[in-house]
């Protein structure tokens, strides 16, 4: 299979919709936040990656370990990088960490920042508040990634944080036009109506299981090239 693949399915051209949108915006008026949610196993972390790669974005990943300390000095090393300003060395409390983040993205108001897993910053005020502050302060774009229930979570935690996500949109189970054209993009066999059919019926719209029955598929026609793709028992490897 090819590896690294960003196809251009229903998802992925929503989710670029979402920070198209914020890069649009007045931005005098409406702060850079946007939130894209959904079920696991949709492709939300492989967009978000991904696309930060392809673009130049910034891509933050947090964990169940991360506290505002972290997360300053994972931001700071992340622009660091971004900027061509050699190797940050951590030194200096929270607080000032953090404002010489917020000036060198006040100075540099096209940074777009994704930060994946946001679910774990919501047991961390300090944290949201942290990131809340990255808009309110520049003209950075702040696309949140989290589970699907990260939006009513971040309505009941902080209504006027809530309020400020001037977009949202939800990754939803991938279809069948979806699989066919992923499937020719990216499996190094002829694809034909028989592998989408198979895919489809499989995978229950899970973008995670679509793929791994492409490699399934790819790694059996290998094995036997006059395999009937709707003889393939699939039921021990899923």
């Amino acid at each position: 299979m090819k590896p690294n693949k960003l196809v251009q399915i229903k998802n992925v051209v929503r989710a670029d919709a979402c920070i198209q949108f914020l890069m649009n915006r007045p931005k005098t008026e409406m702060v850079g936040l946007g939130l894209i949610y959904g079920k696991p196993g949709l492709g939300k972390t492989t967009y978000a990656s991904r696309i930060a790669f392809m673009r130049g974005y910034i891509y933050m990943r947090l964990e169940s370990t991360t506290t505002p300390k972290s997360f300053a000095v994972d931001l700071m090393t992340a622009l660091y990088r971004r900027f061509g300003l050699g190797e940050f060395i951590p030194s200096g409390t929270t607080n000032n960490i953090f404002k010489h983040c917020l000036k060198l993205l006040d100075d540099n108001p096209e940074t777009v920042i994704v930060i994946d897993e946001i679910d774990y910053a919501f047991k961390h005020e300090r944290l949201l508040g942290a990131i809340r502050d990255i808009v309110d302060v520049t003209l950075t774009i702040v696309i949140l990634v989290g589970m699907q229930d990260a939006r009513n979570r971040l309505a009941a935690i902080n209504r006027h944080y809530f309020d400020r996500c001037n977009y949202f949109y939800e990754f939803r189970k991938v279809g069948r036009d979806d699989i066919r054209k992923i499937a020719k993009e990216v499996m190094e066999i002829p694809v034909d109506e028989s592998i989408v059919n198979k895919i489809d019926f499989n995978c229950e719209g899970n973008l995670r299981k679509a793929v791994k029955i492409m490699y399934i598929i790819e790694r059996a026609k290998a094995s036997n090239p006059q395999l009937s793709i709707a003889n393939l028992d699939l039921g021990r490897d899923l």
